[in-house]
């Protein structure tokens, strides 16, 4: 289960509510979203998304109105060697797949497909956030084929909320000296963002979040601060040093939806058009 408060269970049957190619060398209430009730399947059955499988290369699709499930380059990237680097290094120091398994944030989930991605390659302890669960309700909670195990929990919430209930929960554990160890399982292995960020969103949930010795971000980044139109793909360390840096994925000019936390945000994926409301 994650570290942040428990989820707030809806009803009797669901609790409610978006991409390194394989080879390439305002006080808001936060909902998470288990998909099915407690004993309706097997701990161990994977995690499935309905979108899976439905994604094709350079060309999005529309999952619900403020999500899409990303060209499949997106997800090829997020199958680099880059972040299974970082999941050899966690099972090698923590070894298993339980608690101490290896850890993913995946920020901007939408429908689940990088939740999947993610899970395959051998997460199975995963943050899975996004400010709108309408894609994630369809595909994970819905879908009579979706399922989301134990390890995985969705938050309904932008980014920038979740870190803040993150840094409460992990500075409440380092105050306490016989806890450090504990809250260092807070850390991330690998976090992925799924639409775009300025750099300096980048370098700060970097150096904040990300497993000290080994851990790795990757983030399209855009290429001037506040610009949407372009982004470059980039995997940066715990310091936020850039290892790996991409313009373009296969035939694929990066590009996302932007950031609706920040100001500049405009158009009809942003805010008063989607409905978002930014933290005061």
């Amino acid at each position: 289960q994650s570290h942040l408060d428990q989820p707030t269970h809806l009803s009797n049957d669901f609790v409610r509510r978006r991409e390194f190619l394989s080879r390439i060398s305002s006080t808001v209430s936060i909902v998470m979203l288990p998909s099915v009730p407690v004993n309706a399947l097997d701990e161990e059955t994977p995690f499935h998304s309905a979108a899976y499988g439905q994604e094709e290369y350079t060309n999005s699709i529309i999952a619900s109105r403020d999500t899409n499930i990303s060209p499949k380059e997106v997800y090829d990237t997020i199958s680099s060697e880059y972040l299974k680097e970082a999941l050899d290094a966690a099972l090698k120091e923590r070894g298993g797949r339980g608690a101490a398994g290896p850890r993913a944030l995946d920020v901007g989930a939408g429908a689940g497909v990088s939740t999947e991605v993610l899970y395959k390659l051998g997460y199975h302890k995963i943050d899975a956030l996004d400010w709108s669960g309408s894609a994630w309700q369809r595909y994970v909670v819905d879908d009579p084929t979706g399922y989301c195990p134990p390890g995985v929990t969705f938050y309904e919430l932008d980014d920038e909320r979740y870190l803040d209930q993150w840094r409460m929960n992990y500075y409440e554990g380092v105050n306490n000296f016989k806890q450090q160890q504990q809250a260092g399982g807070l850390l991330f292995d690998v976090i992925v963002f799924n639409f775009a960020v300025n750099e300096s969103k980048a370098k700060l949930f970097a150096r904040e979040l990300l497993d000290k010795s080994h851990g790795r971000l990757l983030a399209p980044i855009n290429t001037m601060n506040d610009y949407w139109l372009k982004q470059t793909y980039k995997v940066m360390d715990s310091d936020g040093n850039v290892l790996w840096s991409a313009a373009d994925v296969g035939a694929w000019s990066v590009q996302f939806q932007p950031d609706v936390t920040q100001e500049t945000c405009s158009g009809v994926w942003c805010a008063p058009f989607n409905g978002f409301q930014k933290k005061k």
